[in-house]
């Protein structure tokens, strides 16, 4: 029996024509294994109803010009598919059916459009309703209405924004909700919606972030469709948009309007909040308020310099790429349209330390929005600045490469890092866009990675933008085939692999060579440098108290005397601290009587640490009165990263005012020793 994997499967064969099996499982989000069973039945069903099968030759898949000229009879086959859904799916699926329902629904017509039994229909809506509530939206039945949304408009459209997002980072996203469409009779009108789009974007050269777009087109659909029994969509803006995207947003409404037969009043109650909207779409500067955005990178650029104690060496750099993320976030969070974010897990779990201090150092961000940022938004700032703390080393490259990916500089940095590692030979050049591409800039290529399929001349590979392992094996196997110092190793792995045979049975060698091979490219000093603990370096024998009156100069040294006379630091690296405060001001003033002194990591340290020191007589930093200090707290960095660990508990320490209190009027270590251990 098919079912709707296969939907997805043949939906991409028809798009792409030629594919690898490599591709395939990237575009589909499918196991290669399970791939090619679902190609197996697929191929059998098409032999039964009297169609050629999809070749394969080589590992490369061919849909013939028969097939593609057959293609709505083809998909009528699978008219009454088995329908298998994650819970997840099919809230998504349930929300969007009621969202733009064209009649009564009850219980039956969500257990007929799931194929689920009635008390898993029954589950599915208790926890719908749940979600519901979140965006001030209920769920509601009656005998009258059945199955209808009740609250403000607004509301709803967030709620059918957030389940969009949710679908499409499912490989059957795009499958469900052409069937929601298809369930009411309505047909799909993205590729239309795209087109229009495509056009408007390269006539005023517009540099969209693909996935962000995408979900505001399937958004637009679905405004579409409700609007056909909600006559109804005005919605109040309260910040404006610019003239290109009010253009743009009544072409894709004209589109919308045309497709389903929609009254003129849709497009003018509708195109300046969904040009606002789109505003979340578009990378760069496409606000008037430019200085707005420059000030509030530097601030943030400022504050995370501030908590991290790191001063970026690519600052300019740095703020160009972060300004060009912040303006189309900013926009997102003003509408407060959440999207899901696959990354957000994984950073969180992989940089929870330097996850803690970019929510922090976001405060700029948050003071002018007036509300907390979603962890899916901070996520990407991380990736940000992520990628400027680790700094990039020097190294020979034996080839240079393109990296294509239109889904925005955060998902771009992402793609480019898992790159690097996976092929530290390749020099990867800075982000392009598509229309960028000329003959011209792929002169001095070797080959393209890219999250888009495009024709080119170039050795070109097809990567998703967040790699499971089976993908990265399998691409380091293709990459490596055809560009052997692609990894850039200091020996042969043929010869290791060779040594390793004549003393044991291997049962996979290419697999026993990829995990060589990326033992071999990791730095080791790096991986074993271990992230000390708090109260692992505030101990002791580096707290210190005193009475006496202090100069803030003989503070600071007073402060890092336990560091200099365990040889944690050189006596350069109190000059050093002192001179910066006097070179830039009293910086290291954290403000309620705390500051941090410190300098570079070049300039004393031998090896990482921090002391504390409370003072019973205030220091006036600068002999200020206005930077009255009571607590110091020196830490020595050896790099850009050991110490986050250490810094982001100490910062957390720090936001409650009870603790800034006993650590200030402590006298002894007894007195601060628990408080360093609290999580």
């Amino acid at each position: 029996m098919p079912d709707n994997r296969m939907i997805v499967v043949l939906m991409d064969l028809f798009k792409l024509k030629q594919v690898n099996l490599y591709e395939l499982s990237i575009k589909t989000g499918i196991d290669r294994d399970r791939l090619v069973k679902l190609l197996d039945t697929i191929n059998q069903l098409l032999v039964e109803k009297g169609f050629s099968s999809i070749q394969e030759k080589e590992g490369t898949y061919l849909v013939s010009d028969g097939l593609i000229a057959a293609k709505d009879t083809i998909f009528s086959l699978f008219k009454h598919q088995d329908i298998y859904l994650s819970q997840e799916e099919r809230l998504g699926i349930i929300y969007l059916y009621t969202f733009c329902r064209q009649e009564f629904i009850s219980n039956n017509h969500y257990q007929d459009l799931l194929h689920v039994s009635r008390n898993t229909t029954l589950t599915d809506i208790k926890l719908l309703k749940e979600t519901c509530q979140l965006f001030e939206v209920q769920l509601e039945y009656t005998r009258a209405e059945g199955y209808h949304l009740i609250g403000r408009e607004e509301n709803k459209y967030r709620l059918a924004f957030y389940a969009i997002s949710h679908l499409l980072q499912s490989p059957i996203g795009e499958w469900a909700m052409a069937y929601v469409m298809d369930s009411w009779g309505e047909a799909a009108s993205i590729d239309q919606l795209s087109q229009t789009c495509q056009k408007v974007s390269q006539l005023y050269k517009l540099s969209s972030i693909e996935d962000r777009l995408r979900e505001y087109l399937y958004l637009i659909q679905f405004l579409g469709l409700r609007y056909k029994r909600v006559l109804s969509g005005k919605q109040e803006v309260d910040f404006a948009s610019n003239q290109t995207l009010i253009h743009l947003s009544h072409s894709l409404l004209e589109t919308v309007s045309h497709v389903y037969g929609l009254p003129e009043s849709f497009i003018s109650e509708f195109q300046f909040y969904y040009a606002s909207l789109l505003q979340g779409a578009f990378e760069g500067n496409q606000d008037i308020s430019s200085n707005f955005f420059h000030q509030l990178t530097i601030e943030i650029v400022e504050e995370m310099e501030r908590l991290s104690l790191i001063a970026f060496d690519k600052r300019s750099e740095l703020i160009a790429g972060l300004e060009r993320h912040l303006i189309p976030a900013y926009h997102r969070l003003k509408s407060h349209l959440v999207a899901v974010n696959s990354y957000t897990d994984l950073v969180k779990e992989e940089h929870s330390h330097l996850f803690q201090l970019v929510k922090e150092a976001l405060s700029p961000l948050r003071r002018v929005l007036g509300f907390d940022l979603p962890d899916s938004e901070i996520s990407y700032f991380v990736i940000h600045f992520g990628g400027y703390i680790q700094g990039q080393k020097e190294t020979a490259f034996g080839y240079k490469a393109l990296v294509i990916c239109p889904n925005g500089v955060s998902s771009s940095l992402i793609l480019k890092e898992n790159l690097k590692n996976l092929f530290p030979g390749i020099k990867f050049l800075e982000r392009q866009s598509i229309e960028a591409i000329t003959k011209h800039s792929l002169a001095d290529v070797d080959m393209i990675f890219s999250t888009v399929k495009i024709a080119t001349d170039r050795p070109f590979f097809l990567v998703p933008p967040l790699f499971n392992e089976e993908q990265k094996k399998e691409l380091f196997h293709l990459v490596n085939s055809q560009f052997p110092q692609s990894v850039n190793l200091p020996l042969k792995v043929e010869r290791l692999v060779a040594i390793i045979q004549k003393h044991a049975n291997i049962q996979d060698q290419e697999a026993l060579t990829y995990d060589l091979i990326q033992f071999m490219t990791k730095d080791h000093d790096e991986t074993e440098r271990r992230s000390p603990l708090l109260d692992e370096l505030i101990t002791e024998r580096t707290y210190r108290h005193t009475d006496q009156a202090l100069s803030w100069e003989e503070a600071i040294a007073q402060t890092a005397a336990p560091l200099l006379d365990e040889g944690i630091i050189e006596a350069d690296y109190v000059g050093a601290m002192i001179q910066k405060v006097k070179d830039f001001g009293p910086f290291i003033d954290l403000g309620k009587g705390v500051a941090i002194p410190h300098a570079r990591p070049d300039e004393g340290v031998n090896r990482i640490g921090m002391s504390m020191m409370s003072f019973e007589q205030p220091v006036q930093l600068l002999n200020d009165p206005q930077h009255e200090i009571r607590l110091m707290i020196c830490i020595a960095a050896v790099d850009n990263q050991t110490h986050l660990k250490a810094l982001s508990h100490l910062t957390a320490i720090l936001r409650e005012e009870a603790n800034i209190q006993k650590l200030i009027s402590s006298k002894t270590f007894s007195d601060i020793a628990a408080i360093l251990k609290e999580d």
